[in-house]
Parts: C-alpha cells; structure tokens; sequence
C-alpha cells in the first residue's frame, strides 16, 4: 500500500524531496490501516448486532394473522400445546420466557467477545492463556479424581438433574460432549501457546544452550496442561470430541507447516504424536471400541430420527423459527419416536439455529461465522511468529468445536458459550505485534 501512494504522490508533486514524501505516505497509509480498520469494527458490531435484534423480533407481539404468514406451523402446534380459542396477538416464539433468556445469554457473551478483544489488543493474551491452561489443569484433575471416587455424583457431592436412571457425571458437566466442547477450545489454544514460545525461544540458537530456558515451570504449566486436558478428554469417551482433538492437531500441523519449513514440521509431528501417545493410557480401549464400533449403528439412527423431527419443524417455521431456546417446546409434539427418551436438542447445533430461529437468525449467524474466518485467516497471514500460533491455536479450537457441533450441540452450555466468545476474539483480534517469548 505504501508503494502504491509513493508513486502516486510522485507523480502530483514532481521533484518534491523523497525523504517528505516517505513521512506523508506512511502517516497516510497508517491513517487507511486505522480506517479500514474501524470500518471492520462497524461491519462486526452490525453483524452482531443482527443476530441480537433476530431473536428479539421474535419476542414482538404480532397478529395472528401476521405470525400464520411467517411460520405456517403456528396454528398446528398452538391446537396442540394450548386449550381453548387462540389468543388474537401472540409472539413469533412459542416459549417467549426461553426466548428471553436466550436473548440475555446471547446478549452476554456478545459482550465478553468484545470486552475480550479489547483487552487483547492492548496486550494480556499471554495472561489470558495462562490463566486458561490453569483452569484446564484443575478441570482435568477435578474430573479424573471425581470419575475415581464417585463417578455418580459431580464433584462427588452433588446428584445431577437429569432424567437418566444412573447419571454419570465428568466432573463440573453432566454430559461427556459438553466437557469436550470446552476441552476442545483450549487444548489447541495451550497448545499453541507452548509451540510459538519454543520458537521464539529457539530462533537463532543451539538447542543445547536454550534446552534450560524452554524446560522451565512455565511450560510444564503449558505442556503439564495440555497432556492432561487431552487425557480428560479421550477419556470422556465422546466420539465427536475425539475425532474434534484429531482434527484440531490436523490444523496446527497444517497450517503450521509454512512457518516451519521441513525440519520444524517433522519436529512438531512428532510432538502432537507425542501428546497422544501421553495420553492414550487414560482411554478405556475396550469402551472407546464399543462407542466407535457396536454402539454407532445405533446412535447414528438415534440421530437420524431426532434429525428428521427437527427437520420437519424447520420446515413448517421456515422464516422466523420456533423461537430461540423453544426446540424442547416444540418437540412435545414434533416428537414422533417413542418418548422413552425425550429429545430436548438437535443434536446438531446448525439444525437447532434453523429449527429455533429460521432464516432470520440462520443467516446472520453464518454471516457472522463466515467474517470470524476471513478475519481470522486473514491477520494470521502478517503475524509474528508468537501471536500466530496464538491465533492457530484459537482457530483451531474454534474449528474443532464445529466439527463436533454437526453431531452435539455443547455451546448450549453457557460456560461453553462464554469460553467459545474468549476465543474468537484471540482468533480475530488485532494484535499490537509484540513477539517476546514468555
């Protein structure tokens, strides 16, 4: 860019001394940075901003007539859930108080992914992962030693509230996928962290002079953490959280590969083999067979029949959804295998988004997921070597997690949620390019 307003200014102003040309051109071209730069502010913030006023549109009081013409299921499912003549004003949401806290959550962790990004790019990201890879090594350990001592109860006090005759709990989560999700968010991002450090730390030196600088209580924390959080989560048993960990170790190496030539691609090959070698001896090989083997059939046309109900209720709220935190609603009577089981999720978080919120909250939470991405891939293009695999570690745990999400919906839990808008933010915040390696 600035070669480009160097030889247009030249040609305006003639012989005009290079040296003043050279001081205009980079305080203009810095000016557009810090345009374009708001301007993709401003693009975001709208974006979000959608997603906001999509569910709260579905709390406005509408005409029946009005709410027929936007979801032709209405009329069906208000005979079946409600007594009596129908009221002559209703919401586009068949279970406004969900919506409402639906609309409060999202609310929130659109707030903390702007909080989040602030604060990264005035510097703390090293904090932050710091911070994370400590509330990973206690959620890991928390959880081994409640599967250990009292493998019903969470924390090995509490009874969880569920509809399971014998509940098994992973220590703070009543379900191993939920555990997974937030497990395959910061795995990556920890993991990054360490990969990016030993570079800096490395880059120009002998190994046998740094060896003592690397090996030191900040990256066992980091590697002690990592090795441990994949531990937690091959052993959960979650299928969608294994194959999540696989892909996301896919992409670091990956991407990673450009930035480390050959010899650092095979070292960092090595280390991700490594890690999973630590961690397989905590997996139940025969229970982890039987999850991937015998028992899939089943769970794969478990899948599809709550798949095919929800697929059916999208098609009759085809525009503006159930409503936002209403797909249990809706499943009392969209529910057609037997209620042995009741279905109170998708199983599949891009189906429930269509099922609960149609088109008008679809389109511009894909929007949103699609900027996140080109964002994201394209400040990793210009990173230095420790805020890139910062940024790889967060993409790929993003990554990760919607992979899983084709098959569970763990970003239903709101510690999840909050975790998930932390690391988006790493992903696309605008990094002020410090490259010291602690």
């Amino acid at each position: 860019a600035r070669e480009h307003v160097r030889v247009a200014s030249h040609e305006l102003v003639g012989d005009a001394p290079q040296r003043v040309l050279d001081g205009e051109v980079s305080g203009r071209a810095l000016q557009l940075s810090d345009e374009h730069h708001l301007e993709r502010q401003v693009a975001e913030l709208f974006r979000e901003r959608l997603v906001v006023v999509a569910v709260a549109v579905q709390l406005v009081p509408l005409p029946a007539i009005v709410r027929d013409l936007l979801s032709p299921g209405a009329a069906r499912l208000d005979a079946a859930l409600h007594f009596g003549p129908r009221s002559a004003v209703a919401t586009l949401s068949i279970d406004p108080s969900s919506t409402v806290w639906s609309l409060a959550v999202g609310v929130t962790i659109a707030a903390v992914f702007w909080l989040a990004r602030a604060h990264f790019e005035q510097g703390g990201l090293r904090q932050v992962c710091r911070g994370l890879a400590w509330i990973g090594l206690a959620l890991a350990i928390v959880v081994f030693v409640q599967r250990f001592t009292s493998p019903h109860l969470i924390y090995g006090l509490f009874a969880p509230e569920t509809h399971t005759s014998n509940p098994s709990p992973f220590g703070p989560y009543v379900n191993r996928n939920d555990l997974a999700t937030w497990l395959l968010l910061a795995v990556p991002l920890v993991l990054g962290y360490a990969i990016g450090r030993t570079i800096v730390i490395t880059r120009g030196r002998r190994w046998s002079g740094v060896i003592d600088r690397i090996v030191d209580p900040r990256m066992v924390l980091l590697l002690g953490s990592t090795v441990l959080m994949a531990a937690c989560l091959v052993s959960s048993l979650s299928r969608s959280g294994v194959v999540g960990l696989a892909a996301s170790l896919a992409i670091l190496a990956a991407t990673g590969r450009r930035r480390l030539g050959t010899t650092g691609s095979h070292a960092l090959a090595i280390a991700l083999m490594v890690l999973l070698m630590l961690a397989l001896p905590f997996v139940n090989a025969g229970a982890m067979a039987f999850r991937f083997g015998d028992a899939l059939p089943g769970d794969i046309g478990e899948r599809v029949n709550i798949w095919s109900d929800a697929w059916s209720m999208a098609r009759d709220f085809p525009l503006a959804g159930l409503g936002a935190g209403a797909f249990a609603r809706g499943m009392l009577v969209y529910q057609h295998v037997p209620r042995t089981l009741f279905f109170n999720h998708a199983h599949n978080e891009y189906l429930q988004v269509l099922t609960e919120g149609g088109l008008l909250l679809a389109l511009p939470l894909a929007l949103a997921c699609v900027a996140t991405l080109l964002t994201a891939v394209r400040h990793l293009r210009r990173d230095v070597v420790a805020v890139f695999w910062f940024r790889l570690g967060a993409l790929a745990g993003l990554l990760a997690v919607a992979i899983q999400n084709a098959w569970d919906t763990g970003l239903r839990m709101p510690a999840n949620a909050i975790l998930f808008a932390i690391i988006a933010a790493i992903a696309v915040h605008r990094s002020p390019h410090s490259t010291r390696g602690d």
